[in-house]
């Protein structure tokens, strides 16, 4: 049965291409219309809300369905139709993403093709969120404060260093603009919300205000508290509350036309009771965990349309990641923190060569610091030693466009390391990073590309200085101890990837549009750091052991219009162990979703469902259990009521709606039940 809804997904999917292939094939060879006939036409603007600027793939800013590159983006009008509570909720149908560390909401962390934790980089308003530990998570969020999350799948360290094997998630948070309307000084948005499955209520407040014309501020506060929540058989799922508090607070100064200022404080705090490894199965030993993160980020931008030799951003940051931990049982104290300090710049000259030739050369640099500390008691943890990370890269990248529709894009990034911890070696390594694509807008609606990128990942302090007692043994069982490793190799990635972008405006009618990305692609990992736990010698440590491939194919199609939208995305992944040929563990099963609703305009109400099927994972390591593929269908609604109470909006659906169990990717803990869940927000 989820084999034929898979399929079913699938030639919907390739239905709705092959559709706009045609109908645009039949507008090129139609006759043309007078001049007089269209001089009487009224032309409308599309309803259209998924042309949004990337971020990611390249700093020459340009719209993600023209970028030669797998790239998905959330809007904020996305992320408020799915009332996101997790990170899951925002990226659970794009295609090759996953969220690992089961459903407790600070444990989760996303992979991208089968690559994750520290092999993607995820940023938030630009800052690197390094923080990443074992069984913890370290990605704390609120979905509540977000404006847009961006993914590009695929190796990228030639823009984004370090880390992105697998891809980079870009998490932006809102400013002032995105509340005040023209004219306005001042304003303030209260939102409310509670979900059924948990007993989550949750709260926000935002204020905001442009005291002059060229300042503008804004505060924003979320509390949320939830219960156990029910998983879909009917039994809760013990130490799956969560309470926690976030705030954002930001300031922008424009200082002229052309030259701008930014400042932003982000805290989150996260208090609740979890087990000691919060992504298995086991309660048998809780800790009372306190999660706490505070971020800084200043960055300066100056743009000025008439420079073309300069079109420049820097940014600074700080972040301060803290995880206290006291086990219920005996008061046991662990602490592990985490500290990054970072500074990134980079400027983008262009050139008209010729009348139909044009150059985008962007000069960058990168620089920053991971400290990090942990103790027991007082004394050393054991697997979270006191170390520190440099790491500093240069780039250049340069994107070449010939007669409007060819375009050459190559860089090439020089990363350097250092690893150093108490009574340990130094370790040293450098990384060259290059890239290449190259796109040709064939027809105007049809654009393929196919593209080359390396990447690298330099170890993790833990992975290079874990000390100390790993677990203890028990009778012919010795206590297991971490060794530390620092002649560890960085992990590096070489990757094909071929693929097309499709849009095209007024397909059925004159407000509609479409939007399309596929690709094939070809990742080959080589250095791969697996821990090696030997049970009989008591020694667990890191080390280079595995080659590995990784290939397959994705598709994500978007389509609006004044009455229906909709989408469907589909990934087939494949990832083995090239030396000994097994599968490799973590990749994700096929999966596809479909999503589908209207706009009924008159009334500003939106309504529509969404179903993502995932096929049994039959591919695993030996000694593994398979693990089952889910069917699981969601309806959501968003009325925007200003005509009848001004600044009022509302959002209401149901996630699960058939109350299915089950579990995502590897995941042991069983996925919440049926949610009823209601957001109101109130703008003023």
């Amino acid at each position: 049965m989820q084999y034929n809804t898979l399929r079913h997904l699938l030639l919907a999917g390739a239905a709705i291409s092959l559709t706009a292939t045609s109908l645009q094939a039949q507008e090129v060879t139609a006759p043309e219309t007078s001049n007089s006939e269209n001089a009487g036409a009224e032309t409308k603007a599309p309803v259209f809300h998924f042309d949004t600027i990337s971020v990611t793939a390249s700093h020459d800013e340009k719209l993600a369905i023209d970028a030669p590159a797998s790239i998905s983006i959330v809007t904020e009008e996305e992320i408020e139709r799915r009332q996101a509570e997790t990170v899951h909720d925002l990226l659970k149908d794009l295609p090759g993403v996953e969220l690992s560390g089961g459903t407790r909401n600070t444990v989760q962390t996303p992979s991208i093709r089968g690559l994750g934790g520290q092999r993607v980089v995820t940023r938030i308003d630009g800052a690197r969120q390094n923080f990443n530990i074992a069984h913890r998570g370290g990605l704390f969020i609120d979905p509540a404060i977000l404006k847009q999350v961006e993914v590009l799948r695929g190796p990228s360290s030639t823009i984004h260093g370090t880390g992105a094997l697998g891809g980079v998630i870009a998490f932006e948070t809102k400013d002032a603009d995105d509340f005040l309307e023209d004219g306005e000084k001042y304003g303030a948005k209260i939102t409310t919300g509670f979900g059924t499955v948990n007993g989550a209520v949750h709260g926000n407040v935002t204020g905001y205000a442009r005291p002059l014309e060229n300042i503008d501020l804004l505060a924003s506060v979320t509390r949320k508290k939830s219960d156990d929540y029910d998983a879909g058989d009917g039994k809760k799922r013990a130490y799956t509350d969560d309470n926690f508090v976030s705030a954002l607070i930001k300031a922008g100064i424009d200082i002229n036309d052309f030259h701008s200022l930014g400042l932003s404080y982000r805290a989150y705090n996260d208090d609740h009771n979890l087990p000691t490894t919060p992504d298995g199965l086991s309660t048998s030993d809780i800790v009372e965990r306190e999660s706490k993160e505070n971020s800084f980020v200043l960055d300066y931008n100056y743009e000025n349309p008439e420079d073309n030799w300069f079109d420049a951003s820097v940014k600074a940051y700080y972040d301060n990641t803290d995880l206290d931990e006291v086990r219920i049982s005996d008061g046991r104290h662990q602490e592990r923190n985490l500290q990054t300090l970072g500074l990134e710049a980079y400027n983008t000259s262009r050139f008209e060569l010729h009348d139909n030739a044009k150059l985008a050369l962007t000069l960058g640099g990168e620089i920053f610091k991971d400290t990090q500390e942990g103790e027991e008691d007082g004394a050393p943890i054991g697997g979270y030693p006191d170390a520190e990370r440099d790491i500093y890269g240069v780039y250049v990248d340069n994107t070449l466009t010939l007669f409007d529709d060819l375009e050459l894009t190559a860089g090439l990034r020089f990363d350097s390391y250092t690893l150093d911890a108490d009574g340990e070696e130094e370790s040293d390594e450098t990384a060259v990073s290059p890239r290449f694509a190259a796109s040709y807008r064939v027809l105007p609606f049809f654009q393929p590309y196919v593209s080359y990128a390396e990447a690298f990942r330099a170890p993790s302090l833990a992975e290079a200085y874990a000390s100390g007692l790993h677990f203890p043994g028990g009778g012919p069982i010795p206590n297991n101890f971490f060794v530390a490793n620092p002649n560890l190799k960085p992990e590096t990635a070489k990757t094909w990837e071929i693929g097309a972008n499709l849009k095209h405006d007024g397909l059925f009618t004159s407000d509609d549009a479409i939007r399309a990305k596929v690709a094939y692609f070809r990742n080959n990992v080589d250095d791969f750091i697996e821990l090696d736990v030997d049970v009989t010698a008591g020694t667990t440590t890191s080390s280079n052991v595995t080659k590995a491939r990784i290939q397959g194919f994705e598709a994500e199609v978007h389509y609006d219009s004044s009455t229906i939208f909709g989408s469907v995305t589909a990934a087939h992944i494949r990832g083995k162990n090239t030396e000994t040929n097994e599968p490799l563990d973590g990749i994700p099963a096929d999966k596809a979703s479909l999503s589908l609703g209207y706009h009924f305009t008159d009334i500003g109400l939106d309504v529509g469902g969404r179903g993502i099927v995932a096929r049994d994972q039959e591919r695993v390591s030996d000694g593994d259990d398979e693990i089952d593929g889910y069917a699981t269908f969601d309806i959501f609604s968003s009325w925007n009521a200003d005509d009848y109470v001004p600044g009022l909006k509302i959002n209401a659906g149901i996630d699960n709606i058939l109350d299915t169990n089950y579990r995502r990717g590897a995941a042991v803990l069983d996925e919440p039940g049926r949610n009823f869940k209601v957001t109101a927000s109130l703008k003023f």
